[in-house]
């Protein structure tokens, strides 16, 4: 366990029990109910880490949340805390990272607030706001590979489906992830209202409008992959009519020329057979029949 106390409106690392911000690793829960008396607050720790929650008790707020990680989602960072009036629990898995880290993005971001005089309040507010720092180079990262995708289709048409059902899932983690996070900020708003103060308050509602225009770019981008799906697949269509079209063609000029191999093919005595020029006659036919074929295709457009 490591404890912080705040001291400048930062937090910095103290040897006191009664410390304001305490750490507390997941693996450390069983020791840390014989040493703090959580006993009764490790099933809900438990319980709450695996998804967005927020839970209003008599003394105390459960506040879970998952910060993300773009390259791998199942690395993705579980976090519970349990805020009382005056010190915060903040439970973290420490295989993924480490308390400093955790204090000095919670640091980076007071410096920025003009009121931070509720700090473990703003805790919640402070590494969502983090969590969300590069969301939208990355989702525009995400816009240029589905763009990339679009354009290939001009010069080659190669196979994206797996690209795609790559993308879609990704998008599909984020508009569920943004969507957790919206209703979690609803929550804390309408239910501590009189709580949190007026600049905190102020602040986790431009978090809320942010993660609505998150959560809107996301969806447009789900929206925009399966547009790029539709026109793969209404391109694959036309190359298949382009092929059957070609197929059709060369169909057409070589039935009149089966017509005549089969005319003269049957076992009936035919003039044209004991005929001197019978020969050069069926040649000249079989000359002309194409040539008309090849005109009359030309002449209805069916070439272009």
């Amino acid at each position: 366990m490591k404890n912080y106390n705040i001291e400048n409106q930062q937090f910095v690392l103290t040897e006191s029990a009664d410390a304001y911000l305490r750490f507390i690793p997941f693996s450390s829960l069983p020791q840390a109910e014989n040493d703090t008396g959580l006993a009764q607050l490790t099933e809900r720790v438990l319980m709450a880490k695996h998804d967005a929650f927020i839970g209003h008790y008599t003394d105390y707020i459960l506040f879970s949340l998952t910060l993300k990680n773009h390259d791998d989602f199942n690395n993705n960072e579980a976090i519970v805390m349990i805020i009382y009036k005056n010190y915060t629990l903040f439970f973290y898995d420490e295989t993924l990272t480490t308390a400093e880290i955790y204090v000095d993005h919670i640091n980076y971001m007071l410096k920025q607030l003009t009121d931070s005089s509720l700090p473990n309040l703003l805790i919640p507010y402070i590494l969502i706001r983090y969590d969300l720092l590069t969301d939208r180079r990355f989702l525009m990262e995400i816009e240029n590979t589905i763009l990339d995708i679009e354009v290939s289709f001009s010069h080659k048409l190669v196979d994206p489906q797996n690209k795609i059902l790559s993308l879609r899932k990704i998008l599909s983690n984020y508009k569920h992830h943004y969507l957790s996070l919206s209703d979690l900020m609803e929550d804390m708003m309408g239910n501590n209202s009189n709580l949190l103060g007026n600049e905190v308050d102020q602040n986790y509602q431009r978090l809320s409008n942010k993660l609505t225009r998150l959560y809107k770019y996301t969806e447009m981008l789900s929206e925009y992959v399966s547009q790029v799906n539709d026109r793969y697949r209404a391109q694959m269509d036309l190359n298949l009519n382009k092929i059957m079209k070609t197929f059709t063609i060369i169909s057409v000029i070589f039935m009149p020329l089966t017509l005549i191999v089969g005319w003269y093919g049957m076992n009936f005595d035919i003039p044209e057979l004991k005929s001197k020029y019978g020969y050069l006659y069926v040649t000249g036919l079989s000359i002309f029949m194409l040539i008309a074929s090849l005109l009359y295709i030309k002449k209805r457009g069916f070439w272009d």
